[in-house]
């Protein structure tokens, strides 16, 4: 069971992983100086993260025999995900700051991944590259 688990959602897991060790790295690690001085840089790199995150999750999940419903409840999972690392980030790093508009950018970015997956899936579904659902 965990292995068909892991085969289904291995690329949600690797995203969560990649969010999680760019959540807890430190800043400098990532972009050294000053390279990109942009204003709200930061937010828009939750924004995308988060958007492509549950985008992958939905559509991983869309292979399993379940009912729509649970497909969208599973999409808690990156909001949840993204609390935990805004908590994270302020008990366990000095180089980084919880932030409530963070937390924001990333229920913006679950939201647009929403959009991103229906239309990914309407596009599979017209070249008929979406097969039938998995067995659970």
């Amino acid at each position: 069971m965990i292995y068909l688990f892991i085969k289904q959602y291995y690329k949600s897991i690797i995203i969560g992983l990649l969010i999680l060790w760019l959540s807890l790295s430190g800043s400098k690690t990532l972009i050294p100086g000053k390279m990109l001085n942009i204003p709200y840089i930061d937010k828009m790199g939750h924004f995308a993260m988060y958007a492509f995150f549950s985008a992958v999750l939905l559509l991983d999940s869309c292979r399993w025999r379940t009912s729509s419903h649970f497909r969208y409840v599973i999409l808690l999972i990156p909001l949840f995900f993204g609390a935990l690392m805004e908590i994270m980030q302020m008990t366990l790093t000095t180089s980084r700051k919880a932030e409530t508009i963070d937390l924001v950018a990333n229920i913006g970015g679950v939201t647009a991944g929403i959009v991103i997956a229906h239309i990914a899936l309407k596009i599979l579904q017209k070249l008929g590259l979406s097969g039938p659902p998995q067995e659970s």
